[in-house]
């Protein structure tokens, strides 16, 4: 893994601050099976992924993308093979540090990712689209809450099935840091 930070005080973003770096990653992996444990052949499961960042000061982006080869189940095979694997993320941001109910700061994401969920049985294979908005809001230093929505286009995550989830989700989340 590689990153680096640098300012951007050269291009008129005085203060700003943007990182960007690469991640590569050589493995071989076991997926569990649906016949009872785990498999006895081991896969490829390499990947290179990049990702940067521009921190918001007011405006930030960040964004990851990886490229690599992941067990899958092949339907046409009828069982696991190492399959090319991508997809990632760009999110935007807004800081609003002070505001009359604390600071805010709104986002949006879009996902997209194609290849094997090793983790599950079978490594079945996703086709994942994600659209999403929210706002994280601080009243507090230390009181973080996030309200979002996601738009969501799914593969099912088991290889027997073909159906495709679609919908809308909308999530909160409470964090206290201390």
């Amino acid at each position: 893994m590689a990153t680096m930070p640098f300012r951007l005080d050269g291009i008129g973003l005085d203060g700003q601050v943007a990182e960007f770096g690469v991640t590569a990653m050589r493995n071989q992996f076991r997926p569990e099976i649906r016949a009872g444990g785990v498999s006895t052949i081991s896969y490829d499961d390499n990947h290179v992924n990049f990702h940067g960042m521009i921190y918001p000061k007011p405006f930030g982006i960040q964004a990851e993308w990886t490229f690599g080869t992941a067990p899958q189940w092949d339907r046409t095979l009828g069982a696991i093979r190492s399959q090319r694997a991508s997809g990632g993320y760009v999110m935007a941001m807004y800081r609003m540090p002070e505001t009359p109910i604390g600071q805010l700061i709104p986002f949006a994401r879009w996902q997209k990712y194609r290849g094997g969920w090793k983790s599950a049985i079978n490594a079945p294979r996703l086709e994942t689209d994600e659209y999403e908005v929210g706002v994280e809001w601080l009243p507090l230093k230390e009181l973080e809450v996030t309200l979002n929505y996601a738009n969501v286009s799914r593969t099912e995550a088991d290889e027997r099935r073909t159906g495709q989830a679609k919908g809308d989700v909308i999530r909160a989340q409470v964090q206290w840091n201390y």
